[in-house]
């Protein structure tokens, strides 16, 4: 990674080396603007940035190959453009494709049994529509499950779902092109991908790279689509 300048703008750009299937060597360079270089002067009089605070996730898998799953996602963008990604504690995750429509609760009651009254209404889980062209879907089995460094918390809502229903699943809709730009990360032949999924609200991407005694990671936040 270096600093370039073209004309009076500034640009970080970002050389990786890869191999293709045919193990030849391939240069990716993207050079990404800078929208403001700011002097030491305006550094230290700048407002400290704080990421946003999330939900903690509740269910956290392996990603199958990558790869492979970038093929099936480019299979899914000629039929719809949202995605919805399902996975539980038990190694099982589910692509599914999505016309976006999301359904909050269906509006039934529960009877009570001695007086016959309607007395409680059920929610049910967030329900997503099935897209118009065609109802694909993408299941993958035995996947890993990582153990995270905050497992160990009484009240962590990951162990909950994990002693509790494990085979239930935790889901988000997204649009399949920033599942794409995700899976673009195969480029840098990751150890590992790991994905944390906050049901109805947001899912995130680790991904490790290691090369010799170095280490990094790169971390992908999606939201949700509220349509």
């Amino acid at each position: 990674m270096r600093m370039t300048g073209r004309l009076a703008d500034a640009y970080l750009s970002f050389n990786i080396t890869s191999e293709d299937h045919l193990g030849n060597s391939r240069v990716i360079t993207q050079n990404v603007p800078i929208v403001k270089v700011l002097t030491s002067d305006g550094a230290s009089n700048t407002t400290v940035f704080e990421e946003p605070m999330i939900p903690t996730p509740e269910v956290h898998i392996m990603l199958p190959h990558l790869e492979r799953l970038r093929h099936v996602m480019v299979s899914y963008k000629s039929l719809a453009d949202y995605v919805v990604i399902s996975a539980n504690l038990d190694g099982e995750m589910v692509f599914t494709t999505s016309d976006g429509v999301q359904h909050q609760f269906d509006g039934t009651f529960r009877n009570n049994n001695d007086t016959g009254d309607e007395e409680e209404m059920v929610m049910t889980p967030i329900r997503y529509g099935m897209a118009e062209k065609a109802h694909v879907e993408t299941r993958f089995t035995n996947l890993n499950h990582p153990v995270m460094k905050d497992d160990d918390e009484g009240d962590h809502p990951h162990l909950e779902r994990l002693h509790n229903r494990p085979k239930e699943f935790a889901s988000v809709l997204v649009k399949v092109l920033d599942l794409q730009k995700v899976l673009q990360s195969h480029y840098v032949k990751p150890s590992n991908v790991i994905c944390s999924i906050v049901p109805n609200h947001c899912i995130l991407f680790y991904v490790y790279m290691k090369k010799d005694a170095q280490e990094a990671a790169l971390t992908y936040f999606i939201p949700e689509i509220s349509l």
